[in-house]
């Protein structure tokens, strides 16, 4: 369903292969959430959204004490297209600079590279090497030059850690995200590449969200489930992917619900503009028409 009015809200969860084996936030049932509305798709200069869910959760389980509305996108954006060959993110993040938000969760999966991970882990990335080849369209968010510094919000990181912990037994809280280009997994020989290069994981889809996160002044945080082992790293494992996706998607969905209520934004002093570099090009896109 087509919606002409976006709502505003300042929370968005990024759902991906993490929540992907659930119908999220309803399979989850979690007290004191209510879901708003579903199929909401909204046009815009890159094409129509995947649709989305608005939800609610009552002001007894904020850390803030007040009713808070979260926009949930599942799977990144993606649709049947490559990511490759699309613009999903960019169809996302154009809507979330005009819904005002300025706190985004999101979740994943990917290979673990690191030989101390194992499937069923779970990492929060807290830097990234981008190796993907997609054409970028930042300056079409903002203006000015973009910093990668402190690329995730230490306060959003800390909370998905927390709220992992509770919940799986292994959660690494630092790391180096490799992000590959899809739709294809890579090649024993790339893998011990990005081992050579530190990367700790490999995946998808931490960019272009976490550059287009910090372009419409938002805050960010990621955390991913290790699905697999990279290539190479255990020849021997042969577990299906899917199984791991389905057994822990629930488990997920709660540690983002559980997070997502405990921001408390009057605690959270960093701001994404903080990493902006001004340039002559112009001033910043603000959102607004």
């Amino acid at each position: 369903m087509i919606c002409k009015d976006i709502p505003q809200v300042l929370y968005c969860h990024i759902g991906g292969s993490g929540t992907w084996g659930c119908e999220f936030p309803e399979d989850i049932h979690f007290e004191g959430l209510t879901v708003l509305q579903t199929g909401m798709e909204f046009e815009t200069p890159y094409g129509t959204t995947v649709p989305m869910k608005l939800y609610e959760l009552d002001a007894s389980v904020t850390a803030d004490g007040k009713p808070r509305r979260v926009l949930f996108c599942p799977f990144h954006g993606w649709a049947n297209e490559s990511p490759m060959y699309d613009t999903p993110s960019e169809r996302l993040f154009w809507v979330l600079q005009r819904a005002g938000v300025k706190y985004i969760l999101t979740d994943g999966s990917g290979g673990g590279i690191n030989p101390l991970m194992e499937p069923g882990d779970m990492i929060a990335p807290t830097d990234f090497i981008d190796l993907t080849k997609r054409i970028s369209y930042l300056e079409q968010f903002n203006k000015n030059v973009v910093r990668m510094r402190n690329i995730i919000c230490k306060d959003l990181h800390d909370i998905l850690v927390e709220e992992a912990k509770k919940e799986f037994p292994r959660v690494f809280r630092t790391g180096v995200m490799a992000v590959m280009e899809g739709p294809r997994f890579e090649s024993p020989a790339e893998i011990r590449m990005l081992y050579d290069m530190h990367c700790d994981i490999c995946g998808q889809t931490m960019m272009p969200e976490a550059a287009l996160a910090r372009a419409i002044g938002a805050l960010y945080a990621s955390i991913y489930l290790v699905s697999n082992y990279a290539e190479g790293i255990n020849p021997d494992w042969e577990k299906e992917i899917h199984e791991i996706y389905e057994d822990t998607a629930t488990t997920t969905g709660k540690v983002m619900i559980r997070a997502m209520a405990a921001i408390d934004p009057s605690k959270i002093t960093e701001k994404a503009e903080d990493y902006w570099i001004r340039t002559n090009i112009g001033e910043h896109n603000t959102g607004k028409e």
